[in-house]
């Protein structure tokens, strides 16, 4: 006769039984319970709707701008909505944008176009849809939520002198998601078409201007700021329409003066005397040799409207102070014209 004896499993894996036979030697089975266990990580996706493409973004085929335009004026934007399906996400995302170009000097943001004085601004919105935010740029975002806005926006900007030509060459921007829970995706932001470029200038057709003032009486000029002598003679440009035309006049014999008293040139024998140089009925500050726009003490002459353009300037003594002495009187100046 058999006898059935259950002990007890030696560990949690299992149960082993003994089986005693009557009279004979001992059989033991082990009788096995085993577990299985499976983890699989969620995984998020992140698609363009347009396979991975951006949208696409170009400028006006002719474009124009004043040679002088202020550096960082916007000449035209181009912008578009790349859209973004996010599900199943569980972690954060980094989102990595780069732009492929060579930097305009001196700028961390701008690139270079073929056409001198003119480039590129990326931006892109912050997070998954927020506000403009400048590219390159690097940001942690939280876990996405379904679709998103995703906007990319290109500006074309002013980055100095403004020349002629094409810009068929433009740089691009890519955009990287990447997460712990997700595959990488890339897509490149570029610029299509070209932009045929024209530097708005004007043309000087007087290119000096001599002032012959009359002989100045002492009786006009007997305390100082007195004036007289009053001679106009007009600075001549032929221009396109729509420029905005600036004037700087510098002191030739005193580069540094920033006044409105013209210096008195060395082969001058008067003494307590000075020139004015008037806009319209306005004393003219003298400024540095710069066509920059905003340079110290420039002026507006006006929007040319096409074609031949007149700038009256009028010349006059002025009594300064110290003892008056007759004589002769001699000024020099520059104007330098800049075109905005």
């Amino acid at each position: 006769m058999n006898t059935l004896r259950k002990d007890r499993a030696p560990n949690a894996s299992g149960a082993m039984c003994r089986i005693i036979s009557k009279g004979g030697a001992a059989k033991t089975c082990a009788i096995l319970a085993l577990a299985a266990s499976c983890f699989q990580a969620a995984a998020g996706t992140l698609t363009f709707p347009t396979a991975g493409s951006m949208p696409v973004l170009s400028f006006p085929a002719t474009l124009s701008a004043s040679r002088d335009a202020p550096v960082g004026s916007i000449l035209n934007t181009a912008a578009g909505n790349g859209g973004l399906a996010a599900t199943g996400f569980t972690c954060d995302v980094q989102k990595n944008v780069t732009v492929s170009g060579t930097l305009v000097p001196g700028s961390t943001n701008v690139y270079q176009t073929s056409v001198p004085g003119i480039g590129v601004h990326f931006y892109i919105t912050s997070g998954w849809g927020g506000s403009w935010v400048s590219v390159p740029v690097s940001q942690t975002l939280t876990q996405p939520n379904g679709s998103t806005a995703h906007y990319m926006r290109a500006d074309l900007v002013v980055t100095g002198p403004v020349g002629s030509g094409a810009v068929a060459t433009w740089p691009s921007a890519t955009v990287t998601f990447t997460g712990s829970c997700m595959t990488t995706v890339t897509a490149t932001q570029y610029l299509t078409g070209s932009v045929a470029m024209t530097s708005n200038t004007c043309s000087v057709t007087t290119p000096s201007l001599d002032f012959a003032l009359p002989k100045g009486l002492s009786k006009d000029l007997v305390a100082p700021g007195a004036t007289s002598g009053d001679t106009t003679v007009s600075l001549g440009l032929n221009c396109a329409a729509g420029v905005k035309v600036a004037v700087t006049l510098s002191d030739v014999v005193s580069p540094q003066n920033r006044s409105t008293t013209l210096s008195l040139a060395p082969e001058s024998s008067a003494a307590g005397i000075g020139l004015q140089i008037l806009n319209g009925t306005t004393p003219v500050a003298f400024g540095a040799d710069s066509a920059v726009a905003g340079n110290t003490n420039q002026w507006t002459a006006g929007t040319a409207s096409g074609g031949v353009m007149q700038i009256p300037l009028t010349a006059r003594y002025v009594r300064t102070s110290g003892t008056l002495i007759p004589g002769s009187v001699h000024g020099k100046a520059t104007f330098t014209m800049s075109y905005q």
